[in-house]
């Protein structure tokens, strides 16, 4: 009985110090949010858009906001912060890219061999490193596309050719 006691104290003073502290983490978003019912109205042209910080993911976003026939949810970036949002405290900023090959508005050409996107070219948006994969994420623009966007790692990437120029034709 007294090995017991003491087991028992020891086992008590081992999960009392000797556990490390939990930390929480959450997952942040960058969404680009479209009014569709104003869209609609004006036929898709000049539409309302605006970009949001939020830990909600891009569907619950849209439920909690008119829903997905009032309102369009693109997410633009998704990053993991620490700590928690409680309180309405604002999510962690989205981490800068590190040592990066391209910079946000610089023309790029998608190198993806045998993929849809496979020689489209765009214009760089975001720029952010994420720390799960351990390498820069890149968001892309397709204007000529009507505005598709999609996300990119540098392999994927090369700077797009220079467009010639009515003076340099001459």
């Amino acid at each position: 009985m007294k090995w017991f006691g003491l087991s028992a104290v020891l086992v008590y003073f081992w999960l009392l110090f000797g556990v490390a502290p939990a930390y929480a983490e959450y997952r942040a978003y960058e969404l680009e949010v479209v009014d569709i019912f104003d869209c609609q109205l004006k036929q898709r042209k000049n539409c309302k858009k605006f970009r949001v910080s939020t830990s909600m993911n891009p569907s619950l976003y849209a439920g909690t906001h008119g829903g997905s026939q009032r309102i369009g949810v693109v997410m633009v970036a998704t990053w993991m912060c620490r700590g928690d949002t409680s309180g309405y405290r604002d999510v962690c900023p989205m981490p800068a890219a590190k040592k990066p090959k391209f910079n946000v508005g610089d023309d790029v050409q998608i190198a993806l061999k045998k993929h849809i996107t496979e020689g489209w070219k765009g214009k760089i948006e975001v720029a952010y490193f994420q720390r799960s994969i351990n390498a820069n994420v890149y968001g892309v623009r397709f204007s000529d596309r009507k505005d598709v966007y999609a996300r990119y790692f540098e392999k994927d990437l090369v700077k797009a050719a220079a467009k010639p120029t009515a003076e340099a034709s001459q």
